[in-house]
């Protein structure tokens, strides 16, 4: 048995690998914004609410076809799925060079929210569970997180390079379109090669037509219900880590690059993270591994936001810390449906449905920390890590509620 759970695994590495590639690079436009905060601001001449409105956009129609994309994922090849959703991102991207105002720029963030959101992450995440045996869905989904990581921090490295390198010569504006430029040429060539190269796993389970029963199917399984709050918030770190950059800028009075830094940081600690959640969440429970990741990002996020005075050394610590809860939870939380036992026949369905209510952060928490930071400037930080603290604990409750349910599933 053990030598079947191996070969499984090793067998479809190359997929793996493939599937992390595409899963980092068709986020570095949407998610450019981040790593550039302050530049962008002033390039766009943008408010800390509308870049949020700028994020929320990208969520509300993400939000919205999730669930469409994860039942087309049930019936659709995911090799088409992926591969289009590349390229249209790149086309988007180029078009982004010609944005003027900041209308040009939601219907941009619009647009991306459908080629990056609506079938590709629920087509991704169902791939990835056919990579591998039910014996290991941490391991399998934490090389996949690992994968994205190392994935992230070569391409930011890559752009920062070429960023800095315009900018020095041309100005924060040019510097800007050249990293856009860079984005969008990298995933055009990226969507062509997975349609020319990319095979489907062989025992991706997929209807032939849109059934509307899996929908039901899948809306009755309160095992789905209780991982959209899980996923809610662990996920609201992921979007909430990209203010700890204009925090070490305007609080800390860290340079910009160093503030960057303390963002791309994150990338280098997410292969550690995610493979070693992934092995210990397999050996010792992944529930177990997740309270123990939520209740380190909660310890973090409090300290930052209580401590009085801190200095650099001290905030940079802090950060790998959470980073370390964040992508060890990120990296697993997907494979709680093995333990669920949620049908693979309806598995994208269900992926599109704990999408649909667990990535709300991606609505609410930019709006949310634009409003307050116009409205508490630099205090308006801390009140912001407070409340991401406080649903990092709320998550420690999903995971009980969690294990309750599934002990009353066994037992029936």
């Amino acid at each position: 048995m053990a030598e079947k759970v191996t070969s499984k695994l090793k067998g479809n590495m190359w997929r793996l690998i493939i599937l992390a590639i595409a899963g980092s690079l068709i986020y570095g436009l949407p998610y450019f914004r981040t790593y550039y905060y302050d530049a962008y601001l002033e390039a766009y001449n943008l408010t800390n609410t509308q870049m949020g409105a700028l994020g929320s956009m990208f969520g509300i129609f993400g939000m919205i076809s999730y669930l469409f994309g994860g039942v087309v994922a049930d019936f659709i090849s995911p090799k088409k799925l992926i591969s289009i959703s590349l390229i249209l991102t790149g086309v988007a991207g180029f078009c982004h060079l010609f944005a003027t105002n900041y209308t040009m720029l939601l219907i941009i963030y619009l647009v991306w929210g459908f080629t990056a959101l609506f079938a590709f992450w629920p087509a991704l995440l169902k791939g990835i569970r056919s990579l591998a045996a039910p014996e290991e869905q941490g391991k399998a989904y934490g090389f996949m997180e690992a994968g994205r990581g190392v994935t992230n921090a070569a391409h930011l490295a890559v752009a920062l390079a070429i960023i800095t390198a315009v900018t020095s010569k041309r100005g924060n504006a040019s510097g800007l379109n050249a990293g856009i430029i860079f984005y969008s040429v990298v995933v055009i060539v990226l969507g062509v090669l997975v349609l020319l190269f990319f095979q489907d796993p062989e025992q991706t389970e997929q209807s032939e037509r849109f059934n509307f029963k899996q929908v039901l199917t899948v809306i009755k399984l309160p095992q789905v219900w209780i991982l959209c709050l899980i996923l809610c918030c662990t996920y609201v770190m992921n979007m909430s880590y990209s203010y700890f950059n204009p925090y070490a800028t305007s609080a800390l009075g860290v340079a910009l690059i160093g503030g960057t830094i303390v963002t791309i940081m994150a990338d280098y600690i997410r292969p550690f993270a995610s493979v070693g959640g992934g092995v210990l969440a397999d050996k010792l429970g992944r529930p177990k591994i997740m309270v123990i990741a939520f209740a380190i990002m909660a310890a973090g996020t409090f300290a930052i936001a209580l401590i009085p005075t801190m200095g650099v050394p001290v905030f940079v610590l802090l950060c790998a810390i959470i980073y370390v809860g964040m992508y060890c939870n990120y990296g697993i939380v997907f494979s709680l449906m093995e333990d669920g036992q949620i049908p693979m026949e309806v598995s994208g369905t269900a992926i599109g449905m704990i999408c649909t209510i667990g990535y709300l952060p991606e609505v609410v928490c930019p709006a949310a920390a634009g409003v307050i930071l116009d409205t508490y400037s630099a205090a308006g930080y801390k009140y912001y890590f407070l409340a991401v603290g406080v649903i990092m604990l709320i998550g420690i409750a999903g995971i009980m509620i969690w294990n309750r349910s599934i002990k009353k599933q066994a037992s029936k």
